[in-house]
């Protein structure tokens, strides 16, 4: 948790003017790896209702009164339209908006919001009943959404954008109350991890849910530069003045890879999906790595 500057320099949510057409495009993009990696598997859950679950490839001799000629006419390849049974999949997206969040630019809250709007379009064009979890203030319960497409996107970004990084709730806070995701066939984490711990994680990849874990950590954090820096703790608003040379350098990034390290092989044994990444990265290559096979 580290930064040049006296104040938080990218603690908001605001969404560019172009965002809602990145996301359209993400959507289009990623609809038929999605629905490939699904498969017959529990997150496709086709079933002969009324309401659109989303799209899968045509396959031959099927009615073609269920193709999408849009999606033909964009992708020029053939897919069908589905439905979804009642008792759909749920995906949670846990999003941690604590104060090391605001490190940047680009802000790591920035970022986790853009992932986090385009995990529930997309989730809920698979037809998943989608929910957010934020960690509330400083002994208030958690914010919940519950995306609700027929009502368009314009609600969940500006749920997003009245978010701000602030306070010592992380990933940690949300998520030491397995019950929250019970219903949850699927998981996304997205924050620094800073307040999460291993154990956590691996608890709640019980009951063959899907768990994916984004870490985000800004430029600085991730190659510090040399030189004078002031190193500080956005949570509990400690500074530390230093000289950074190549000795501290050294020993910086070798304790950086070694927790890097340890989440992978946790991850790896216990099958979860698991990224540390930039926040410098566009939100669609964030999100293709957490959707993507």
């Amino acid at each position: 948790m580290s930064s040049r500057g006296p104040r938080l320099p990218a603690g908001e949510v605001r969404f560019a003017r172009d965002f809602p057409a990145r996301l359209a495009a993400l959507e289009l993009r990623l609809a038929g790896a999605l629905l490939r990696r699904e498969g017959a598997g529990p997150g496709a859950l086709i079933g002969g209702g009324e309401d659109l679950a989303g799209f899968r490839p045509y396959r031959p001799g099927e009615d073609l009164r269920q193709l999408d000629w849009n999606l033909l006419a964009r992708l020029e390849r053939p897919f069908v339209r589905v439905t979804r049974r009642e008792a759909g999949e749920r995906w949670a997206v846990a999003l941690d908006r604590s104060a090391s969040m605001g490190c940047g630019p680009p802000g790591k809250l920035q970022r986790a919001a853009e992932c986090a709007a385009a995990l529930a379009v997309l989730g809920a064009r698979q037809g998943a009943e989608v929910e957010l979890f934020v960690a509330g203030d400083e002994g208030e319960a958690p914010r919940r959404f519950p995306f609700r497409p027929r009502e368009g996107t314009a609600a969940l970004l500006a749920f997003l954008e009245s978010l701000d990084a602030a306070g010592s709730a992380g990933l940690g806070a949300l998520l030491e109350v397995p019950q929250r995701f019970h219903q949850a066939g699927r998981l996304f984490a997205l924050g620094d991890l800073f307040d999460l711990e291993l154990g956590q994680v691996a608890a709640l990849r019980r009951g063959g849910r899907e768990l994916c874990v984004l870490q985000l950590l800004s430029p600085e954090e991730l190659d510090p530069s040399p030189g004078g820096v002031e190193w500080w703790d956005p949570e509990a608003g400690e500074r530390l003045q230093l000289e950074v040379d190549g000795a501290r350098l050294s020993r910086y990034h070798e304790a950086l890879e070694a927790r890097l390290e340890a989440w992978r092989r946790s991850a790896a044994a216990h099958r979860i999906r698991f990224a540390c990444r930039s926040s410098a990265t566009p939100f669609e290559e964030l999100v293709r790595d957490l959707v993507e096979a």
